[in-house]
């Protein structure tokens, strides 16, 4: 028993050391160039954009993730098993990969870059570009949480409820969406962290407007790991910080609606 115990506590020693020893080590950095670093109005840049295009790739995939997760979870149909095999096809496919299909199919010379264009509305290296690119490599984690929330819910709750003569959009609206609403909560989250984290498709189809991940490659490549410490530090933090605050503000949502 205590040696069991004692596998148990070393090896979840071992995956927390595995994760945390790295990141401290990023405060290991040049004070000097961490300094210049903070002062560095291209990194303010870079670090705004990434926010603003993991915000709206977020929204834009809860809108499309949740009626897709319900679909699958309240109807029959041919073909259901295959859509659900897709929810997961933008994690396994090579990120890099994404890019270059996002390009394919949204550069200024297909039909749909041209149709888009229209509109005032192109993708290679615009925000637009930023927030597809982050919304394909995300959706899956608020439409696959979303359709473990739907499918938790006691189906003798709508039940009784279709009985006394509710209609379909009530049960969603009073029952369904109520019960599921931490899944999606916690879905937007983990979609919203995997946005901010994203390189492999933005290097292809929006290496502009410039987004921190990259610009932290761009050091990277221009001037080495020392110049790249400070802006992986500043990324790190920032992350850690919105991550945060996002989750204390799910775990407040949650507690006010349960």
């Amino acid at each position: 028993m205590r040696l069991f115990q004692f596998l148990i506590f070393s090896l979840s020693f071992l995956l927390f050391a595995f994760i945390t020893v790295p990141v401290l080590n990023l405060f290991f950095v040049d004070k000097h160039l961490l300094f210049e670093t903070l002062k560095d109005d291209e990194v303010w840049g870079a670090l705004i954009t990434t926010l603003k295009g993991a915000a709206f790739s977020t929204i834009l995939g809860t809108l499309l993730g949740v009626p897709a997760a319900y679909l699958l979870s309240e109807y029959e149909f041919k073909g259901k098993e295959f859509l659900e095999s897709l929810l997961n096809l933008p994690i396994v496919i090579p990120h890099v990969a994404v890019g270059v299909v996002l390009l394919k199919l949204l550069n200024g010379k297909s039909f749909l870059g041209s149709l888009f264009s229209h509109f005032g509305i192109t993708f290679v290296d615009t925000i637009y570009g930023v927030v597809v690119a982050m919304c394909f490599v995300s959706i899956s984690y608020v439409t696959v949480s979303a359709l473990l929330g739907f499918r938790s819910v006691d189906r003798n709750l709508i039940w009784s409820a279709r009985s006394l003569g509710a209609t379909p959009f009530q049960v969603f609206r009073f029952i369904v969406f109520p019960l599921t609403f931490p899944y999606i909560l916690r879905g937007a989250l983990l979609s919203f962290a995997r946005a901010v984290s994203e390189v492999g498709a933005l290097l292809i189809i929006a290496y502009y407007p410039i987004t921190a991940p990259i610009l932290m490659y761009e050091r990277f490549e221009d001037y080495g790991l020392k110049a790249a410490t400070p802006v992986a530090l500043l990324v790190v933090l920032f992350s850690l910080l919105i991550f945060t605050a996002l989750l204390t503000l799910s775990s407040f949502l949650e507690r006010k609606n349960g």
